[in-house]
């Protein structure tokens, strides 16, 4: 399959090659005269220039520039010089700093204004914990003043007296009541229920009989009723109780046994300080290490 050219394009190319060579060189002559165009050279090599073409004018005109040198004087004179509006900027930009300086004032003030609301916070609970401390130590003075009043009540307004105290559980049977009787025929006789059986036997103390009796040595018949009790629950404690005070006597059940009779009670006998304990003052143990 043949290609076809278009007909113009034909003619175009043939022109073209038809033509001189010398037909071309007419038209250098043209383009140098254009005074439009401007000729420039290219070279292989950067050409060399001088660095301070400056220097070179200077040293060529040194007596003329030193000849006007010579020429200058210093004169004054006064001139009023009108003054300009001020950029706004300017003052916006001063305002700016202002606020910035204002912020970092207001920040500082906050900052010391909260740890000086610490510092006294501090202080006051200091202070609080300090009356606390001060009202614990007169509620303590109050209360051993309390306490001796009760003790010179409790051992003072008294002769001779003895108390009957009874704790423990015994091993086996149980004790409904405990009788006592003095030597002047004097007798009492306390029940027991179980509240107060339980009682004695966690630790608890039970008053039996507490009365007046005389400042000499004498017998105390003490008896033990109940379950296994009955009949070998009789025995007798000698005792010498000391004038015008108050002596405790003490039955243990915690090891007794009705085999084994009253003689496996365990008694023992003490007499109340009528002196009231010294207790510490809450200064004195405030300074303890």
């Amino acid at each position: 399959m043949r290609t076809r050219f278009p007909l113009p394009a034909l003619i175009l190319a043939l022109a073209l090659v038809a033509a001189p060579a010398s037909a071309a060189s007419p038209a250098s002559p043209a383009f140098k005269e254009d005074p439009t165009v401007t000729s420039v050279r290219v070279e292989r090599e950067r050409p060399a220039r001088e660095k301070l073409p400056t220097l070179r004018f200077l040293k060529a005109n040194r007596d003329f520039i030193r000849g006007r040198f010579d020429r200058l004087r210093q004169a004054s004179r006064e001139e009023r010089a009108g003054a300009s509006a001020l950029d706004p900027r300017f003052l916006t930009y001063r305002g700016m700093l202002g606020e910035i300086a204002s912020g970092k004032d207001s920040v500082t003030r906050a900052l010391d204004t909260r740890e000086r609301t610490q510092l006294m916070a501090s202080i006051a609970d200091l202070t609080d914990l300090e009356h606390e401390l001060d009202q614990m130590d007169r509620l303590l003075d109050a209360q051993r003043a309390r306490l001796g009043v009760l003790q010179a009540d409790f051992a003072g307004r008294q002769r001779t007296e003895l108390d009957l105290l009874v704790t423990g559980g015994t091993l086996a049977g149980q004790v409904d009541s405990v009788r006592v009787t003095l030597e002047d025929g004097t007798s009492v006789s306390s029940a027991l229920n179980d509240t107060q059986r339980a009682s004695i036997q966690h630790g608890g103390v039970l008053e039996v009989f507490r009365g007046l009796v005389e400042p000499r040595e004498q017998v105390v018949e003490v008896a033990l009723m109940g379950e296994g009790w009955s009949s070998t629950g009789h025995g007798f404690i000698t005792l010498e109780p000391a004038r015008d005070r108050l002596t405790f006597l003490k039955l243990d059940l915690s090891q007794a046994k009705p085999i084994l009779g009253i003689g496996s009670v365990v008694a023992g006998t003490w007499q109340l300080d009528p002196t009231v304990p010294s207790v510490p003052t809450a200064e004195a143990t405030r300074d303890r290490p």
